[in-house]
C-alpha cells in the first residue's frame, strides 16, 4: 500500500523544483549573454571590430605591419583591452590599416582572409612573427621588379612565398591558393589604401600604433594611458 508524502517530503520536492527553476534560469541568462570577446563586425571605413558595435566607447587603433610598436602592443596592451574593456561590452576594439610599405600590405591583405571572424587571430599571429618575415632582403630580384613596374598584386603574391608568409598563414589554416586570392582581392585592397590615405592626409597621423578613444587621438598607446579615458 502506497504512503502519502509527508509535509516535510512535500516541501523537500517543492524546495528541489524551485532549485531546478532557478538553475535553469541562469542556465538560459547565461546562454542569452553575449561574448563580445568573440563578437566581431566591419566598420564602415573597412577596419575590423571586436566587442559590442552599439559600445559606449570606440577604441580606433592604426596599425602597421612592420611596425615593433605595433607587435610589442598587439602583445602586452591588446589582451588587456579585450579582456578588460571589450569583454564588458561597454568599449569596441577596431584595427585600422595605415600601411608603410610593400610588406605591410601583403600581411595586411593576408589579415583578412578568411572573413570578420578570422582577422583578430591573423592579426595577432602576423605580429608574433614579424621578426621572421619582416624582411625584405628575403626577395629576389625579379620579385622587386614587379614592384618597379607597379604590379602590385603579382608582387604581393611572389613576397608571399619568398618571406615565409606561407608556412606562417599555414598555421592559420590558409592554403597558397587561398592567400593567392585573397592578395588578388581588389575591394579589400581599396580599403587599406583608403583608410591609409585618411590615416596621414587626413588625420596626419605620422606613427603607429596611434590610438583613438570616441574620435579623439590620444597621446601614447599604453594600456594604462588608455584605460583612464574610458567612460565606465
Amino acid at each position: 500500500m502506497s504512503r502519502k508524502p509527508s509535509f516535510l517530503s512535500r516541501k523537500i520536492l517543492l524546495l528541489a523544483g524551485a532549485i531546478a527553476t532557478l538553475a535553469g534560469a541562469a542556465q538560459i541568462a547565461a546562454q542569452a549573454k553575449p561574448n563580445w570577446q568573440l563578437t566581431f563586425s566591419l566598420s564602415a571605413k573597412g577596419g575590423h571590430i571586436v566587442g559590442n558595435p552599439a559600445s559606449a566607447n570606440k577604441i580606433v587603433e592604426y596599425a602597421s605591419y612592420t611596425c615593433g610598436h605595433c607587435a610589442e602592443f598587439e602583445e602586452k596592451d591588446a589582451p588587456l583591452v579585450k579582456a578588460q574593456l571589450v569583454a564588458t561590452g561597454n568599449s569596441s576594439f577596431e584595427i585600422r590599416n595605415l600601411v608603410r610599405d610593400p610588406l605591410d600590405l601583403t600581411a595586411a591583405m593576408l589579415a583578412r582572409c578568411g572573413g570578420k571572424g578570422r582577422f583578430f587571430g591573423n592579426h595577432k599571429l602576423l605580429m608574433a612573427t614579424q621578426a621572421q618575415w619582416a624582411d625584405g632582403r628575403k626577395l629576389s630580384k625579379p620579385t622587386i621588379a614587379l614592384l618597379d613596374a607597379q604590379n602590385t598584386i603579382a608582387f604581393m603574391q611572389a613576397a608571399y612565398g619568398e618571406l615565409g608568409l606561407d608556412k606562417i598563414m599555414a598555421q592559420r589554416g590558409i592554403t597558397p591558393v587561398q592567400a593567392k586570392a585573397c592578395l588578388a582581392n581588389r575591394p579589400a585592397f581599396n580599403a587599406i589604401i583608403s583608410m591609409t590615405d585618411e590615416a596621414i592626409d587626413v588625420l596626419k597621423i605620422n606613427a603607429t600604433p596611434t590610438l583613438f578613444v570616441n574620435g579623439k587621438k590620444i597621446d601614447g598607446h599604453e594600456f594604462s594611458t588608455l584605460r583612464q579615458l574610458i567612460k565606465n
